[in-house]
């Protein structure tokens, strides 16, 4: 027999191996996930008060829905994973998922810690706007056009479209008084009407927020929607997974957000000292800084043998990421 046998048979061997120690660690493995979110507030490069944003992202392998709603902490353009869980089934979320994942990041970050919550027009359930009431967390949701606002005196409520509609294309205003948001329970509410480009109503519900700030704070719940092309079709491409069970997205989206963290620490890093990323014509960077040190990764991992040093350096990013961030 030929001495390149076992060789040629090992690589192979190697593959199985490793991919019944993914499956055995998918099944079994427990998480702490105080723990890695403790791990992972500590690589946000910025320190409290927090912009905090939530969402929910879906998609499907065949018949299959696979939900996920997260938070995570709002920094330059993009959100760091901190909170998540995996839902049982497709569609919306309600207002006890909602609470379950606050609840999770809480664990973390204390309420005196967030600036804001933000969140888009599925988390303005009156029982999870309660729970936040309750809790003292600051935040800024935008509502239905057809929510009811009224005065706090009572007596008459409007759909908030009625408001928004007195704004001119790009103009906004605050409604006067205390306002309170119709549903199971009412609740004292400040909020804020904007007419967009293309007609429709931006309508804000905030509270213990400087009023002025509102829109602006709004805008940074667009964080996480990059942050969730990043682990899906512009990075990590969770989408292609073969996982379905919530408790199993639940462990791989913990993999995915140590190792997005990992990433984006990177890119900055490589920015500070290469500097940033080519312009395209259009005036806009060729990469996003999580795709700048995401191809850092790659190079340093393939070519690890003639690049110990580097890739020793990059680990560090994870041991002190403040450390390695301003040694950069």
């Amino acid at each position: 027999m030929s001495p390149c046998w076992p060789s040629a048979g090992k690589p192979q061997v190697e593959t199985e191996s490793t991919y019944r120690r993914l499956q055995r660690f998918f099944a079994g493995f427990v998480f702490d996930y105080k723990a890695l979110g403790q791990f992972l507030l500590e690589l946000v490069p910025s320190d409290p008060p927090y912009v905090a944003v939530v969402d929910r992202t879906e998609w499907h392998f065949g018949q299959t829905a696979v939900n996920v709603l997260m938070v995570g902490i709002s920094y330059n353009g993009i959100a760091f994973p901190i909170a998540w869980t995996a839902l049982g089934h497709g569609g919306g979320s309600g207002a006890d998922e909602h609470a379950s994942v606050l609840e999770q990041f809480l664990q973390v970050v204390e309420p005196e810690q967030i600036r804001a919550l933000v969140a888009d027009r599925e988390f303005t359930g009156s029982d999870f706007l309660k729970v936040l009431k309750e809790r003292e967390i600051p935040f800024v949701i935008r509502l239905k056009s057809d929510r009811r606002v009224g005065p706090a005196s009572g007596g008459w409520s409007l759909p908030a479209r009625m408001f928004a509609r007195t704004c001119g294309v790009q103009q906004s205003s605050l409604l006067g008084g205390r306002q309170v948001v119709g549903g199971a329970e009412s609740i004292d509410l400040q909020v804020g009407t904007k007419r967009l480009e293309d007609g429709s109503f931006l309508i804000l519900a905030s509270r213990g927020v400087d009023p002025e700030s509102m829109f602006k704070l709004y805008w940074e719940r667009w964080d996480i929607e990059t942050l969730f092309a990043a682990l899906k079709s512009r990075g990590f491409d969770l989408e292609a997974t073969h996982l379905t069970e919530p408790d199993r997205i639940r462990k791989l989206l913990g993999v995915l957000a140590l190792a997005y963290s990992w990433t984006r620490i990177v890119g900055l890093d490589r920015k500070r000292r290469e500097g940033p990323p080519r312009e395209c014509a259009n005036g806009y960077p060729e990469k996003s800084l999580f795709r700048y040190g995401l191809d850092r990764l790659r190079e340093l991992v393939i070519n690890w043998h003639r690049m110990q040093d580097e890739l020793s350096r990059c680990i560090q990013a994870l041991i002190a990421p403040r450390s390695f961030l301003s040694c950069s």
